[in-house]
């Protein structure tokens, strides 16, 4: 006997799909309302078969009239049909269809019953057609998805169908029926009342018993229950609704334990990527793992400085997963303690990051068109000061120095009429663009995906921008029930043009950010015949228009994997791929700039490759035994080798600026091309076991052996094993009863990972170039400028992690919390030497670091009919500290304004947290003479409406000794709150992100504070309002002069600001348009986001998410010159076909 319960429609043609979504205008919605109901009206039947077999008739007779079929008896299924149908009823259809073939049929219940006639005589019951009624639908999910495969039955009997893989059923009830019901594994059950358009859509919301869903983990897979580590997963729903350029963008506020700061808001920007805190003084971003291929995260790898300049050598990194786009990814895991991090070995102390992109589904082809448009903007400007009273203040500060009036009333009348706010000039309102198209299929043995996908992203600065376009395909084919292969396969180019930002020189020309806050307003932009004034040295339109900095890059992963099963449960995997990235950089500083006059124009062109292959060899084994025992194992090794090449070479004294970057051969002046080329290679052997004994205990053996030929010979190799442990005690006898615990997991672990991203070639003697004069020569020799360290060994990191899960109320509600401590130790460094020695540093292990803390993760449902409505947040505290630097007393970070004070602001120091601020204390403003007279001696000279600095070792005197620690970038703690609402097809999503008590150093307001003129240039609004006139006027900001320097060159705690924050970080609001009868399209979403809407800050600068410096673990949290974050209001539609 075979009961077949549903059927589907033809497969609709790719081409025909394609073609259907160009057509789509703007009159979709009014064709979807108009087609809504037209799945009522056809209740005859219209078929024209030949040869198909009955049970595939059936299957068509089904989908029109909703009868489920029954087949009683040997060999029906197949029998041949050959039938032209029109119009017919049931009866007169089924007596066509059947006729000469020796069956009867009947109707019982609801169901077709077809069987060998036997003196049966075929009937349907007259009330059968006169008292019923077909009922039609769509059912989706809480994203407007349609659901394939939901069983709807009417309620009391056995009447039943399913919905096709558009989510559209339809089912014959009859006239006394009601109710509907709604089924499907993994979601809750719902009854729906009939109602007399005889229309029932539904939405279908998950159940929330998740405890046995699979979690990605390193090489591999684990049901959540048998869980013993720290991993976060995050479903990746509604990325081609949010103005993301990278993966990160994505997690921020989502994930505990993670901290994620944009650099800038340049597009393509840096991220700096810390998971429970920052480890070592370098590369501390997370290992990246793209479908089972790990990528290097290296700002290095995408930003050529290459025989650069100085000026081109200080561009801030780009974002190297800027390529990824975010749209392509179906989930994330992320593995932060030991017990999870360790199968990655040497590369897992920062976590491991697993991205999982979209895939095909078996049994359900189709293809979907996102479309987003985004409109970006400056949130808010800072108060400058307007033209009259910029010159008030000059005049000013020329009579507090015992100077004369610079201007007279006439000649601040006049030059009054010059009012230019250069934050207006540099600025603009942009728009962006994201397109995605995804086709997706698959039957029992395929499945596949073809994702294209183009973004065009202009910045908030003019002729800043960042362009990306992309393919990504996977193919998976079960070629038999022991063996399956697949391929991944992406590609992505993209165009980064960026404007000059964030030099650390302190000059005004190293950053039109900079350059907009400090230019005086009385200064002309233009020209009279409408061009950018290049007499008025550093103008910021000159720096952005006459400035060319673009980087071209182009990236493809590609691997291909065999799988073969060689016995129940085991199963070997090969998996090999490739990793190529090439990049190059082509620069122009122009006449009009500061660089540009300096050299009769300069040209730069820098170009990377990098290139990698993975071979990788894995047995996996996952099979219960005993009676109640299970084991799921990995063993294998894996090779990656690792190629990068670099060049670049400067032309400058150019005739003119006309070609730009393009034709360098018109230079007079060629510098010393640089070329270099590394190789490096890492080889391992890893196993993990997670052994589970009944359910309840779960025990991990994780290690992994890496070999790594960047370390000395001798100090190669090193192991990393991790152990972990885990109680699901909600399922011991006596908790099985207490319904309201749905689950209860205790869990710790302890291991230990790596780090190996040391410089290539940092253990052995390093040669260099060196140019020198011989007679009327210049020649080219070879010096020694390091010596070797055949010491050099693995920075490790050892952690320890205890674990709660709780849920309770059927896992309604949910709470994840993890206690950590992290030691690293044997940091990889590089130390400074003096330069009397002839060399400038050396790479060592030297130090230990601790992070401890604590994670926190919760869910809610708070409302699950009707009106639904979740609720999901986390919080993380962490602690950093440098528990020892051998024997060194101080580390120091980089010198900041080398052009002005040109002074460390950072340090690493035993027992502080990593990269605190270091400098002075000022504690108010001198009001008198004799106020100065008691306090300390200084090296400058002081008078009233000077800074009171601290003499910290109260020695009398002010010196470099009073320096101590004025702030610290470390946060107190972050946060993120999602709310999600939905409501018959309309969404609404609120995430709101913090951190709450780090510094930032504002080194802007070194120059809008200071108040020194003309160096200065124009002053904020708020210094000018509350500067020092008198005694008694202010006790914060100083008085205005033009004599001394700026903050007398001195990194002090004025520029050390709170910067807390709390920020509606993303709103999202959609609507889901459902509807059924409609043939061509299963869903159309239409949303509207806004991101960074509300920043609530005391912080005085553009945004306190800043890093002017980049991924340095010692100068985190610096605000020079950066652009930054705008406020983004996006509008698109997400349509599926």
């Amino acid at each position: 006997m075979i009961f077949k319960p549903c059927g589907k429609d033809p497969a609709w043609s790719f081409t025909n799909r394609l073609l259907l979504i160009m057509k789509l205008t703007v009159v979709l919605t009014t064709v979807l309302a108009l087609n809504a109901f037209a799945g009522i009206k056809a209740q005859n039947i219209t078929l024209n078969v030949k040869n198909s077999t009955l049970e595939e008739v059936m299957r068509e007779i089904q989908q029109q009239q909703g009868y489920p079929f029954f087949f009683r008896g040997d060999h029906i299924a197949t029998i041949p049909v050959t039938a032209n149908i029109r119009e017919a009823d049931l009866h007169q259809a089924m007596s066509t269809i059947l006729s000469g073939k020796e069956l009867a049929w009947t109707i019982k219940d609801g169901i077709i019953v077809i069987k060998h006639a036997r003196g049966v005589t075929n009937s349907i019951p007259a009330s059968t057609t006169l008292q019923r009624r077909i009922v039609v639908g769509k059912v989706t999910d809480g994203a407007g998805s349609p659901l394939e495969g939901v069983t709807v039955f009417v309620k009391g009997s056995g009447l039943a169908t399913t919905s096709g893989s558009d989510g559209n059923y339809r089912i014959s009830v009859p006239e006394s029926a009601t109710t509907l019901v709604f089924t499907m594994v993994g979601f809750d059950p719902q009854e729906q009342r009939i109602p007399s358009s005889r229309v029932v859509d539904v939405m279908m919301q998950p159940a929330i018993r998740d405890i046995d869903e699979v979690v990605v983990i390193g090489y591999g897979t684990v049901q959540k229950s048998d869980l013993t580590g720290s991993v976060s997963t995050i479903k990746i729903e509604d990325a081609a609704e949010r103005p993301a350029s990278s993966l990160e963008q994505l997690l921020q506020g989502r994930v505990s334990g993670v901290q994620i700061t944009q650099n800038s808001g340049a597009p393509g920007a840096g991220i700096n990527f810390n998971i429970r805190g920052v480890n070592s003084f370098g590369e501390n971003q997370p290992l990246i793992v793209i479908d089972g291929y790990p990528i290097e995260n290296e700002s290095a790898a995408v930003t050529n400085t290459a025989g650069a300049d100085f000026w081109n050598a200080s561009t801030p990194p780009n974002n190297p997963l800027a390529n990824l786009n975010p749209a392509d990814i179906e989930s994330i895991e992320i593995l932060k303690d030991a017990s999870s991090t360790a199968i990655y070995g040497s590369r897992g102390a920062n976590g491991v990051v697993l991205i999982t992109t979209k895939k095909g589904q078996t049994d359900q082809e189709s293809v979907s068109y996102n479309f987003r448009t985004d409109l970006n903007q400056l949130p808010r400007q800072i108060p400058m000061l307007p033209t009259h009273e910029f010159l008030n203040l000059a005049n000013e500060a020329a009579l507090n120095s015992g100077q004369d009036s610079l201007y007279n009333e006439q000649a601040i009348a006049e030059l009054s009429a010059n009012n230019y706010n250069w934050q207006d000039l540099i600025y603009q309102n942009s728009y962006s663009q994201d397109h995605q198209v995804v086709y997706t299929g698959g039957d029992k043995k395929n499945k596949f995906a073809v994702i294209g996908s183009y973004t065009a992203m202009d910045g908030i600065v003019l002729r800043s921008k960042f362009n990306r376009g992309g393919l990504r395909a996977n193919f998976e084919r079960e070629s038999s029930e022991r063996f399956k292969f697949g391929l991944n396969f992406n590609t992505n180019l993209s165009l980064n043009q960026s404007v000059v930002q964030s030099n650390t020189t302190g000059a005004i020309n190293g950053s039109v950010i900079t350059a907009a806050l400090r230019f005086r307003p009385v200064n002309i932009p233009y020209t009279d015949e409408g061009d950018i004034d290049i007499s008025v040295s550093d103008n910021p339109l000159a720096t952005i228009y006459h400035v060319d900095d673009d980087t071209r890059a182009r990236s493809t992963l590609a691997n291909v994997y065999a799988q073969y099963r060689l016995a129940e449960g085991l199963q070997f995997k090969v998996n090999g791929g490739i990793n190529d990235f090439s990049s190059l950089r082509q620069s122009y500083y122009g006449q009009g700039t500061f660089v540009g006059n300096q050299n009769n124009g300069l040209a730069y062109r820098g170009e990377t490759n990098a290139f990698n292959y993975l071979a990788e060899y894995t047995l996996n084994y996952n099979k219960k035994i005993f009676k109640n025992h299970r084991i799921n194992a990995v063993a294998g090794y894996t090779w990656q080798q690792w190629y990068r090449r670099s060049s670049g070479v400067r032309v400058s004294d150019f005739s003119n600026d006309n070609l730009s970057y393009h034709a360098m051969q018109y230079g007079n002046n060629v510098a010393n091309p640089v070329t270099g080329y590394m190789r490096w290679a890492l080889a391992s052997y890893l196993a993990r076991v997670n052994y589970v004994i009944a359910n309840k205990y779960m025990f991990t053996f994780t290690g992994r052996s890496d070999g790594s030929s960047r370390l000395a010979d001798g100090e190669k190799w090193a192991f990393f094993p991790s152990v972990a442990l885990g109680w699901n005690a909600h399922r011991e006898k006596f908790l099985e009863n207490i319904d309201v615990i749905s689950e209860l997991k205790l869990r710790a672990s302890y291991g230990i990972s790596g780090n190996q991203t040391v410089r290539v070639g940092a253990t052995q003697a390093q040669l260099t170039n060196s140019r020198v004069v011989v007679g009327n020569d210049i020649l080219t020799g070879v010096v020694l400028s390091s010596f070797e360290n055949p010491d050099l060994h693995w920075e490790t990191t050892q952690q320890i992690n205890i674990g709660l899960d709780l849920g309770w109320a059927k896992n309604r509600y949910r709470l994840t919390i993890d206690a950590y401590q992290k030691q690293t130790k044997d940091l990889l460094i590089s130390l400074s030497i003096p330069g009397n020695l002839g060399f400038t540093g050396y790479e060592t292990n030297v130090g230990k670091i601790e992070n401890k803390g604590l994670d926190i993760e919760a869910s809610a449902q708070i409302l699950t009919t009707g009106f639904h409505w979740n609720v999901s947040g986390n919080i993380s505290f962490n602690r950093n500290k440098v528990i020892s630097l051998g024997d060194i007393e101080q580390i120091n970070g980089n010198n900041l304004l080398g052009n002005f004070m040109s002074q460390y602001g950072t340090i690493a120091r035993t027992g502080l947290p990593l990269g605190v601020f270091f400098g002075y204390r000022i504690n108010g403003i001198y009001q008198s003479v004799d106020e100065i007279a008691v306090g300390p001696t200084d090296v400058v000279n002081t008078a009233p409406g000077d800074f009171k600095y601290v003499d910290v070792n109260h020695d009398g005197q002010i010196t470099t000794a009073d320096r101590t620690v004025i702030g610290d970038p470390n946060p107190d703690y972050i946060f993120g709150l999602t709310n999600d609402f939905n409501y018959k097809g309309i969404g609404v999503s609120i995430l709101v992100q913090g951190m709450i008590g780090h510094d930032v150093l504002n080194l802007n307001r070194y120059f809008s504070d200071g108040l020194v003129f003309p160096v200065a240039g124009n002053a904020r609004r708020e210094a000018y309002d509350g500067r020092w006139t008198g005694p008694g006027t202010s006790n914060y900001y100083p008085r205005a002069k033009t004599s001394g320097t700026l903050f007398d060159n001195r990194v002090s705690d004025f520029l050390i600001e709170d910067g807390s924050f709390v920020r509606l970080k993303n709103v999202n609001v959609s609507y889901n348009f459902i509807f059924s009868g409609f043939r061509y399209l299963k869903s159309l979403k239409v949303f509207a986001n806004a991101s960074n809407l509300l920043t609530f800050t005391k912080y005085k600068g553009y945004d306190p998410e800043v890093s002017a410096i980049g991924n340095n673990a010692l100068s985190r949290n610096i605000d020079f010159g950066t652009i930054p974050l705008f406020r983004t209001f996006s509008f698109g539609v997400n349509a599926s076909f």
